[in-house]
């Protein structure tokens, strides 16, 4: 029983710790955070922080394991309500369009893992799982759609390519020059042509 306890408490901290991360990276970058920030944020002591994290790298891999987490258990949530493979798809889509606004400072963190993947091949595998992940969802969603004759034949493999090089590509763009165009119009406009090419006429 004690040793279920602590287990629970040992969940609760890094889990704790892991926001703290998030949300010191998002503020402070990748390179320029130390323990110590964390400690801070989480008023727990720099030596807790490395009892459950043996470095600064660990807690950054660890942090890029529950975004991804948490994202795909938002997208689900959402795809478990309908069995219609084209409101699946547009969900996906939409979904992935509102992170933007949903949740801003993924991409402070985000941008800053992605420069790391010529220097550390830990945060690079990390990368690689998560964009599988994104891919593996839309292929399955594309598959279902065939199967259920609502799109056209295709390949999934290049079509969840395509659909998220739009997303991320257009959200990136946003990210760094909020001026340069209208992102929900062009979101939306984006969206639909998106469906437009897989949709069965």
């Amino acid at each position: 029983m004690e040793e279920k306890k602590q287990s629970h408490i040992s969940i609760m901290r890094k889990s704790q710790l892991t926001k703290a991360a998030y949300r010191v990276v998002s503020r402070k970058g990748y390179y320029n955070f130390t323990i110590k920030d964390i400690s801070r944020e989480t008023g727990l002591s720099a030596g807790l922080v490395h009892y459950y994290f043996k470095d600064k790298q660990d807690l950054l891999l660890n942090l890029i394991r529950e975004m991804n987490a948490n994202i795909k258990e938002m997208l689900v949530g959402e795809l478990v309500k309908t069995d219609d493979p084209v409101v699946k798809i547009k969900t996906y889509i939409d979904q992935a369009f509102a992170l933007v606004e949903k949740e801003k400072e993924y991409f402070h963190v985000i941008i800053d893992f992605w420069s790391q993947v010529n220097r550390n091949n830990r945060m690079k595998q990390a990368n690689i799982k998560l964009f599988q992940s994104y891919r593996d969802e839309c292929v399955a969603i594309l598959k279902e759609g065939i199967q259920k004759g609502v799109f056209k034949e295709m390949d999934v493999n290049y079509m969840s390519i395509m659909i998220l090089s739009l997303v991320e590509g257009t959200m990136i763009q946003h990210f760094i020059d909020e001026n340069a165009f209208n992102y929900r119009e062009y979101s939306e406009k984006m969206s639909d042509q998106i469906m437009n090419i897989i949709l069965k006429k």
